[in-house]
């Protein structure tokens, strides 16, 4: 067992700043961030306000900023953080709705831009569709499936913070994944989505933020890049 300072972001009901609450936790080394707010919550303040849902990475909801850095809390073990200082805040870029909890309400306005959904080609075809393993989308897109919609990408990014209007990351692998499947049958209204000078891929500087964030190892930077040059040569998108 060790003893760890905790310090929590607080506000109020209405996502008001109220100040920074300290706490004292006694943790094992094993211990996550989401296991020491709940000994807080259920120890010394039952108002303290996070979220969670699965506890194993695969929900997103326990996004936080744990030390300066976007992280998942449930796997972030406290250890690690090799400090004996823990300092907690709700993601940057999100409004708040209390203490750690933020609305992820922005991160999805943008994700609907790009519409998320599958758009066939062949609806009303009787026979499956089939995507060969040496298409580009079966050879580009395997390790850029996994996003789990934690919005972690999104708080990580520099440009989100100036730019209200910018798709973010997410909402940018979404289009891609959409645009490089030979069974969707709306490539071009994504791009134009992405193409736009205030909230597209141009207004990506290429800091590598979100990569580095992204809890599932989602290489987002590649894929911006990637769609910057489908720009240039639309033609070879889903075919190099």
């Amino acid at each position: 067992m060790k003893t760890y300072e905790v310090r929590v972001a607080r506000s109020d009901e209405k996502g008001t700043p109220a100040g920074v609450g300290t706490f004292t936790v006694a943790l094992e080394d094993r211990t996550t961030v989401l296991d020491a707010l709940f000994r807080i919550q259920a120890s010394q303040d039952p108002s303290l306000a996070f979220r969670c849902a699965c506890r194993v990475g695969m929900c997103g909801t326990c996004a936080m900023y744990i030390n300066g850095v976007p992280r998942l809390a449930c796997k972030t073990q406290v250890s690690r953080l090799r400090s004996d200082a823990v300092s907690i805040a709700p993601l940057p870029n999100l409004p708040v709705i209390k203490d750690l909890v933020v609305s992820l309400e922005p991160f999805f306005a943008q994700w609907k831009r790009i519409k998320p959904a599958l758009h066939s080609a062949t609806r009303e075809s009787p026979e499956p569709a089939r995507i060969p393993a040496t298409s580009p989308y079966a050879r580009h897109t395997p390790t850029k499936r996994d996003c789990i919609t934690c919005g972690i990408c999104y708080a990580a990014c520099g440009i989100k913070s100036s730019s209200s209007e910018y798709l973010g990351p997410a909402a940018i692998n979404k289009a891609y994944l959409r645009i490089m499947d030979p069974r969707d049958n709306a490539a071009d209204e994504r791009m134009a989505v992405i193409d736009g000078e205030r909230a597209g891929v141009w207004r990506c500087h290429t800091q590598f933020s979100c990569t580095a964030a992204c809890p599932k190892k989602i290489d987002l930077t590649d894929t911006i890049v990637r769609l910057k040059r489908a720009m240039l040569f639309p033609s070879r998108v889903k075919t190099s």
